[in-house]
Protein backbone atom coordinates (compact mmCIF):
# COMPACT_ATOMS: atom_id res chain seq x y z
CA UNK A 1 0.00 0.00 0.00
CA UNK A 2 1.34 3.48 -0.81
CA UNK A 3 0.81 6.50 1.40
CA UNK A 4 1.01 10.21 0.73
CA UNK A 5 2.13 12.76 3.37
CA UNK A 6 -0.30 12.43 6.31
CA UNK A 7 -1.24 8.98 5.09
CA UNK A 8 2.27 7.63 5.73
CA UNK A 9 2.23 4.55 7.97
CA UNK A 10 1.89 5.58 11.61
CA UNK A 11 3.66 2.38 12.62
CA UNK A 12 6.96 3.72 11.29
CA UNK A 13 6.55 6.95 13.26
CA UNK A 14 5.75 5.00 16.45
CA UNK A 15 8.73 2.70 15.88
CA UNK A 16 11.06 5.64 15.31
CA UNK A 17 9.80 7.53 18.38
CA UNK A 18 10.10 4.33 20.45
CA UNK A 19 13.68 3.80 19.28
CA UNK A 20 14.64 7.40 20.03
CA UNK A 21 13.05 7.22 23.47
CA UNK A 22 14.71 3.90 24.29
CA UNK A 23 18.10 5.17 23.07
CA UNK A 24 17.81 8.30 25.23
CA UNK A 25 16.72 6.34 28.30
CA UNK A 26 19.44 3.71 27.88
CA UNK A 27 22.13 6.32 27.39
CA UNK A 28 21.12 8.64 30.22
CA UNK A 29 20.28 5.89 32.70
CA UNK A 30 23.50 4.12 31.72
CA UNK A 31 25.46 7.14 32.97
CA UNK A 32 24.16 6.21 36.42
CA UNK A 33 24.86 2.52 35.90
CA UNK A 34 21.17 1.62 35.60
CA UNK A 35 19.47 -0.46 32.91
CA UNK A 36 16.05 0.72 31.67
CA UNK A 37 14.28 -2.37 33.01
CA UNK A 38 15.92 -1.86 36.39
CA UNK A 39 14.79 1.78 36.41
CA UNK A 40 11.15 0.74 36.07
CA UNK A 41 11.51 -1.68 38.99
CA UNK A 42 13.38 0.85 41.13
CA UNK A 43 10.79 3.58 40.57
CA UNK A 44 7.91 1.16 41.24
CA UNK A 45 9.55 0.10 44.51
CA UNK A 46 10.14 3.74 45.42
CA UNK A 47 6.40 4.41 45.04
CA UNK A 48 5.18 1.23 46.76
CA UNK A 49 7.84 0.49 49.38
CA UNK A 50 7.86 -3.24 48.76
CA UNK A 51 6.51 -5.55 46.09
CA UNK A 52 6.54 -9.25 45.47
CA UNK A 53 8.38 -10.50 42.40
CA UNK A 54 5.00 -11.59 41.04
CA UNK A 55 3.57 -8.06 41.49
CA UNK A 56 6.58 -6.61 39.67
CA UNK A 57 6.16 -8.99 36.76
CA UNK A 58 2.43 -8.55 36.44
CA UNK A 59 2.47 -4.80 37.08
CA UNK A 60 5.24 -4.03 34.60
CA UNK A 61 4.33 -6.79 32.11
CA UNK A 62 7.64 -8.64 32.56
CA UNK A 63 7.92 -12.43 32.31
CA UNK A 64 8.56 -14.18 35.65
CA UNK A 65 11.94 -15.59 34.58
CA UNK A 66 13.04 -12.12 33.47
CA UNK A 67 11.98 -10.62 36.81
CA UNK A 68 13.90 -13.32 38.66
CA UNK A 69 17.08 -12.72 36.65
CA UNK A 70 16.74 -8.94 36.95
CA UNK A 71 16.21 -8.85 40.71
CA UNK A 72 19.06 -11.32 41.28
CA UNK A 73 21.41 -8.95 39.41
CA UNK A 74 19.97 -5.97 41.27
CA UNK A 75 20.56 -7.77 44.58
CA UNK A 76 24.19 -8.48 43.64
CA UNK A 77 24.52 -4.76 42.79
CA UNK A 78 23.06 -3.97 46.24
CA UNK A 79 20.13 -2.02 44.74
CA UNK A 80 17.47 -4.23 46.32
CA UNK A 81 16.99 -6.76 49.09
CA UNK A 82 14.95 -9.94 48.61
CA UNK A 83 13.38 -11.97 51.36
CA UNK A 84 10.90 -14.81 51.56
CA UNK A 85 7.43 -14.00 52.86
CA UNK A 86 7.12 -15.41 56.37
CA UNK A 87 3.58 -16.64 55.57
CA UNK A 88 4.33 -18.14 52.14
CA UNK A 89 7.81 -19.47 51.46
CA UNK A 90 7.16 -19.38 47.69
CA UNK A 91 6.67 -15.59 47.70
CA UNK A 92 9.69 -13.31 47.45
CA UNK A 93 9.37 -9.72 48.65
CA UNK A 94 11.59 -7.06 47.12
CA UNK A 95 12.57 -3.77 48.80
CA UNK A 96 15.04 -1.00 48.01
CA UNK A 97 18.36 -0.66 49.77
CA UNK A 98 19.75 2.80 50.52
CA UNK A 99 21.81 2.51 47.31
CA UNK A 100 18.63 1.48 45.49
CA UNK A 101 16.76 4.51 46.83
CA UNK A 102 19.44 6.79 45.40
CA UNK A 103 19.34 4.93 42.08
CA UNK A 104 15.53 5.21 42.04
CA UNK A 105 15.75 8.97 42.60
CA UNK A 106 18.23 9.23 39.73
CA UNK A 107 16.03 7.10 37.46
CA UNK A 108 12.96 9.17 38.29
CA UNK A 109 14.87 12.40 37.61
CA UNK A 110 15.93 11.06 34.19
CA UNK A 111 12.38 10.00 33.35
CA UNK A 112 10.98 13.35 34.53
CA UNK A 113 13.55 15.25 32.44
CA UNK A 114 12.62 13.36 29.29
CA UNK A 115 8.91 13.74 30.05
CA UNK A 116 9.42 17.50 30.46
CA UNK A 117 11.27 17.66 27.13
CA UNK A 118 8.43 15.85 25.36
CA UNK A 119 5.76 18.02 27.00
CA UNK A 120 7.67 21.20 26.13
CA UNK A 121 6.88 20.53 22.46
CA UNK A 122 3.15 20.22 23.08
CA UNK A 123 0.40 22.43 24.44
CA UNK A 124 -1.84 21.14 27.23
CA UNK A 125 -4.64 20.83 24.68
CA UNK A 126 -2.41 18.76 22.36
CA UNK A 127 -1.44 16.50 25.26
CA UNK A 128 -5.09 15.96 26.18
CA UNK A 129 -5.96 15.35 22.50
CA UNK A 130 -3.14 12.80 22.09
CA UNK A 131 -3.63 10.77 25.26
CA UNK A 132 -6.86 8.90 24.39
CA UNK A 133 -5.89 7.88 20.85
CA UNK A 134 -2.42 6.79 21.99
CA UNK A 135 -3.92 4.71 24.81
CA UNK A 136 -6.30 3.24 22.23
CA UNK A 137 -3.38 2.25 19.99
CA UNK A 138 -1.60 0.69 22.96
CA UNK A 139 -4.72 -1.26 23.90
CA UNK A 140 -5.28 -2.38 20.29
CA UNK A 141 -1.75 -3.80 20.27
CA UNK A 142 -2.53 -5.82 23.41
CA UNK A 143 -1.12 -3.51 26.06
CA UNK A 144 -2.70 -1.94 29.10
CA UNK A 145 -1.89 0.58 31.80
CA UNK A 146 0.97 -0.67 33.99
CA UNK A 147 -0.51 -2.09 37.18
CA UNK A 148 2.17 -0.52 39.37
Amino acid sequence: MTYENSNKPLMHLFMHIGKLLNDRLRSTLGEGGIHFGQARVLVSLMHHGELTQRMIGEGLDIKPATVTNMVKKMEVSKLIDRRRDKNDDRTIIVTLTSKGKEAAKFALAVMDQIEDEIRSELSQKEIETLRNPLEGVRNTLGGSDPGI
